[in-house]
C-alpha cells in the first residue's frame, strides 16, 4: 500500500509542547516534530490551514471560453493628431499689436491669442457702415414710392391721373425695393469679412492684454482666436512686426489625442482591422501601457522597408506622451475561434511541464498537468487537462507550487 502525504501549514499543539512549521518562511520552533494530523488524500494535493490561506492571499478564477486573439508587434513614432493641428495665418496684412499667449500655454476655444492692426479691417468696417446707411436710404425711398403708388391708384380710379403715371410710380417702388436687397447683400458680405478679419474672442486679463475699441468705421484692431482647445506649439511673430496673409504666425495643437504611426510587416497585413485595440508602450514610461485604436491602414506599402503604415489614435488625457517619442505597438488581431482560457498567473511550471492548481474546496488544491495553446496578454489557452468552469488558483499559485515541491523533497 502506497504511503500518501499531507502538507499542513500553521501551528499544532502536541501533548508534550508547542510545535509547528511555517513553510513560507522556512522557520521552525524548537520542539519535537508533530506528526501529521491526518493522512493526505493524494501526493499532488495541497491543503492549507485558514491562517495559511490568508497569508498566501489566494485568489481564484474559473476557466472559461473566450474569443482568442493575438497581438501584432511593430515599432512606431508618436505624432500630432493632424485633424487637430492648426497652422494659423492672418487673413489681412497688418502689424502685430500684441501677443497674448506664450509657447506651451493651454488655451480654450475662442480665446484671443494675438491682436493685429490691419488696414483691410478698417476698410471692411467702413464698407459695412456704408452698406448699412445705403440700406436705410433705400428703405426710406421704398416707403415714399409705396405711398406715391397708393395715391396714384386712387387718382387713376377717379380719372384724375393717367395710367402711364401709375406704371411709372410702380416701377419707382420696384427699384427702391431692389436697392434694399442690394444693400442688404452688401452689408452681409462685409459683416462676414469682419468676422473673418477680426472676431473679438475672449481675452484673459494680463499685463500685455489689449482692450479692443468699439467697432466703428475707423477701428483697425482685430484678433486671432483659438479655433479649438489646445496647446500653443509655436509663435512666429512679435509685437510691432509686419505680417502678410499666408505667413504662419501661431501653431496650435490639441494634444489630448495623439497619432501613432506604426510600421507593420507586409505578412501581417491580412490580420489588420480598423478599430482594432492597440497597446502602446514608451521607453520613457516603463511599466505603463497606453490603449488606443487603429484609425487607418495605408493603401500602399513602403517599397524600401516592405511595411504598411498603420495610424493609431491614442488618448493622452494626462499629457504624458510627447510628439516624436519612439513607441512599441501591439495591435490586437482576432484568431477567428474560441478557446478555454485561464488567467496567465494561474499557470506554473513543474519539471518543465505546465500545471495549474485546481480548487477542490476553499483550502484544498490539486495539481493538474495541462497543455497550453495560444498565450495572449493576461490569458493562457488550455487545450487539454481542464474543463470549462473548473476553478484554479491565480494569485498564490506559485506558493502552492513551492509547498508541493518542498513536501516532495521530505
Amino acid at each position: 500500500m502506497n504511503t500518501r502525504r499531507m502538507v499542513l501549514l500553521g501551528g499544532a499543539l502536541g501533548a508534550v509542547g508547542l510545535g509547528g512549521y511555517w513553510l513560507g518562511g522556512g522557520f521552525a520552533v524548537d520542539a519535537p516534530p508533530v506528526p501529521p494530523a491526518a493522512p493526505t488524500p493524494s501526493s499532488n494535493e495541497v491543503e492549507l490551514t485558514p491562517e495559511a490561506t490568508r497569508n498566501f492571499d489566494l485568489t481564484t478564477a474559473a476557466a472559461e471560453r473566450r474569443p482568442l486573439t493575438r497581438f501584432i508587434r511593430a515599432t512606431g513614432t508618436i505624432g500630432f493628431n493632424e485633424l487637430r493641428l492648426a497652422h494659423m495665418t492672418p487673413l489681412a496684412r497688418g502689424r502685430v499689436q500684441a501677443v497674448e499667449v506664450a509657447v506651451g500655454d493651454r488655451v480654450t476655444a475662442g480665446q484671443r491669442l494675438m491682436v493685429l492692426d490691419a488696414l483691410e479691417l478698417a476698410e471692411a468696417r467702413y464698407n459695412l457702415a456704408t452698406a448699412g446707411a445705403g440700406r436705410r436710404q433705400a428703405e426710406a425711398e421704398a416707403s415714399t414710392a409705396r405711398n406715391a403708388l397708393s395715391r396714384a391708384q386712387d387718382l387713376v380710379r377717379g380719372g384724375a391721373m393717367a395710367q402711364s403715371e401709375l406704371e411709372r410710380r410702380r416701377a419707382d417702388l420696384a427699384r427702391a425695393e431692389a436697392a434694399i436687397q442690394t444693400r442688404s447683400v452688401e452689408a452681409e458680405h462685409w459683416r462676414e469679412m469682419l468676422a473673418r478679419y477680426s472676431p473679438t474672442g475672449v481675452s484673459r486679463p494680463g499685463p500685455d492684454t489689449v482692450s479692443l475699441p468699439g467697432e466703428t468705421p475707423l477701428d483697425a484692431l482685430g484678433a486671432i482666436l483659438a479655433p479649438f482647445e489646445g496647446t500653443v506649439m509655436a509663435i512666429g511673430a512679435t509685437p510691432g512686426e509686419q505680417v502678410e496673409p499666408g505667413r504662419e504666425i501661431i501653431t496650435l495643437a490639441d494634444l489630448s489625442v495623439l497619432w501613432v504611426q506604426a510600421e507593420v510587416p507586409e505578412l501581417e497585413l491580412a490580420a489588420l482591422r480598423a478599430d482594432a485595440r492597440v497597446l502602446v508602450t514608451a521607453p520613457a514610461f516603463p511599466g505603463q501601457t497606453f490603449e488606443g485604436r487603429v484609425s487607418r491602414i495605408a493603401d500602399q506599402l513602403d517599397a524600401r522597408t516592405g511595411t504598411v503604415r498603420v495610424r493609431c489614435e491614442l488618448p493622452n488625457p494626462n499629457g504624458l506622451l510627447r510628439v516624436n517619442m519612439f513607441a512599441s505597438v501591439e495591435i490586437e488581431a482576432p484568431l477567428g475561434r474560441e478557446g478555454l482560457v485561464v488567467p496567465d498567473g494561474a499557470v506554473q511550471s513543474i519539471e518543465n511541464r505546465p500545471v495549474v492548481f485546481v480548487a477542490l474546496s476553499e483550502r484544498r488544491f490539486v495539481r493538474r498537468d495541462v497543455t497550453l495553446g495560444q498565450r495572449q496578454r493576461g490569458w493562457a489557452e488550455i487545450t487539454a487537462g481542464l474543463e470549462p468552469g473548473e476553478v484554479v488558483a491565480v494569485n498564490g499559485s506559485f506558493r502552492l507550487k513551492s509547498v508541493l515541491l518542498r513536501a516532495a523533497e521530505e
